[in-house]
């Protein structure tokens, strides 16, 4: 079976309309993402075997049809449902780096207010703690949705910067992938602790008081050497 978390592994079995007429892609796209939301919502708290197609097109107000028509199966639509999401959570965070930390003078602000701003708008989003919930429980059944977590993960996002950083002299590495991983560890990681990955509510206050001590044990180890 071909990986249809790899999009470049798709072929558009999906009916999309064309380009050219605007109100079809816009009702199109309005019910391609009323059906990922209901599907979301329904495999997150009935799990995947006991979430019924039927169920989906009910909680989404199409037909049963429709939902075919979008995503093929059930498993497909499972498997593109965590994708999509993931996938759309992933270009947020791209886009949070790079207005942070793509001119940077002064490393410590820079890191604080991207960080900051992941985790209030991303790491503590419902979405992203029912994602995580389904890759839990339905990893051992789909071992291919593990390449979201492993392979299509934010520290690759945020290790890409680092490496302009470093050569600009505000960061003392010459392994920018390792030091993204430890900012995240530091920072990402304590959060998600913290909140059991997103099931506990955390203060903004707490989570502020989490980044920067994680932001200064980063800088203590990765700061340029005082001349």
């Amino acid at each position: 079976m071909p990986n249809v978390l790899d999009p470049a592994s798709r072929s558009d079995t999906s009916g999309r309309p064309g380009t050219d007429d605007g109100h079809l892609v816009s009702g199109w796209q309005r019910k391609h993402d009323a059906i990922a939301g209901a599907a979301l919502v329904l495999f997150a708290r009935d799990g995947y075997e006991r979430t019924s197609v039927d169920a989906i097109a009910a909680e989404a107000g199409v037909s049963k049809r429709t939902v075919y028509s979008h995503y093929g199966d059930k498993e497909n639509l499972f498997l593109l449902v965590l994708r999509e999401t993931h996938d759309t959570m992933r270009d947020r965070v791209r886009d949070i780096v790079d207005r942070n930390l793509r001119d940077v003078d002064d490393l410590r602000p820079a890191l604080t207010a991207c960080i900051r701003e992941i985790v209030r708008t991303i790491t503590r989003a419902p979405e992203r703690a029912t994602l995580v919930r389904l890759l839990i429980s339905e990893a051992p059944h789909f071992p291919v949705i593990l390449d979201l977590w492993h392979n299509r993960g934010i520290v690759p996002l945020i290790a890409e910067p680092l490496v302009k950083l470093a050569a600009a002299g505000l960061l003392d590495t010459d392994d920018p992938a390792q030091a993204a991983e430890h900012l995240s560890a530091l920072t990402f990681g304590q959060v998600n602790n913290k909140s059991i990955m997103g099931t506990i509510e955390v203060t903004d206050s707490e989570a502020d008081r989490i980044i920067a001590s994680g932001i200064t044990v980063f800088m203590r180890a990765y700061a340029p050497a005082a001349p």
